[in-house]
């Protein structure tokens, strides 16, 4: 009896482990990018845009410099192209002239770019206004040079950014082109989900009654 008693356990732990493997193999990881009949693509079901066609998809872990973004390599180092979506942009300021010029600060800094063109422009983006940061600068010892270009918006109480920066050898032109499909892509941009900070304050407020 207690070898039959043994068996039949044996087997039950075999059947459940077979059926966990089932499960496993039939379930599928969900797409991060899912098109929408408008052109547009869903990232993550949180942000809804129009992402740019032949660019290289950037994704990070939590803790990162930003949340995602977009590359395109063109031509002789370090010729490349990068824009991202930035949920906790460098500053502490919510004023957002501030909060660009201690952006500006940390750039340079963190880049060793020399600074030779910066602006700080109001703006209108979807109804809402913004600031946007344009900055140039070089480093001939590198033979590199950069140009920026950063929307600072205001997300409820916070401030978030959207980030494209070319990056060219000394002698290297910038693409034009590539700052209207960044364009486009921040004027198409879209929040599907509150962030997390908004999600703790409801859950408070909810709390509170």
């Amino acid at each position: 009896m207690s070898r039959l008693i043994s068996g039949i356990c044996l087997l039950s732990v075999t059947v459940l482990f077979l059926l966990g493997c089932a499960t496993t193999v039939r379930e599928k990881p969900k797409p991060a990018f899912v098109p929408t009949d408008q052109g547009t693509v869903i990232y993550e079901e949180k942000y809804e845009f129009k992402a740019p066609k032949g660019w290289k998809v950037l994704r990070v872990e939590s803790g990162s410099d930003f949340e995602f973004g977009f590359s395109k390599l063109e031509g002789e180092y370090p010729s490349q192209t990068t824009f991202v979506y930035d949920d906790e942009p460098y500053g502490s300021s919510q004023d957002l002239e501030v909060r660009a010029k201690q952006y500006q600060a940390l750039f340079f800094a963190a880049t060793g770019l020399i600074m030779t063109g910066s602006s700080i422009e109001k703006a209108e983006v979807t109804g809402q206004s913004v600031v946007v940061l344009n900055t140039e600068g070089k480093n001939p010892n590198q033979n590199e040079k950069a140009k920026s270009k950063v929307y600072f918006v205001r997300r409820g109480d916070w401030i978030v950014s959207f980030l494209c920066t070319q990056w060219r050898p000394m002698n290297g032109a910038y693409e034009p082109k590539d700052f209207e499909v960044f364009d486009t892509f921040v004027k198409s941009f879209k929040f599907l989900k509150p962030n997390a900070f908004e999600e703790i304050i409801e859950q408070i407020e909810k709390l509170e009654g």
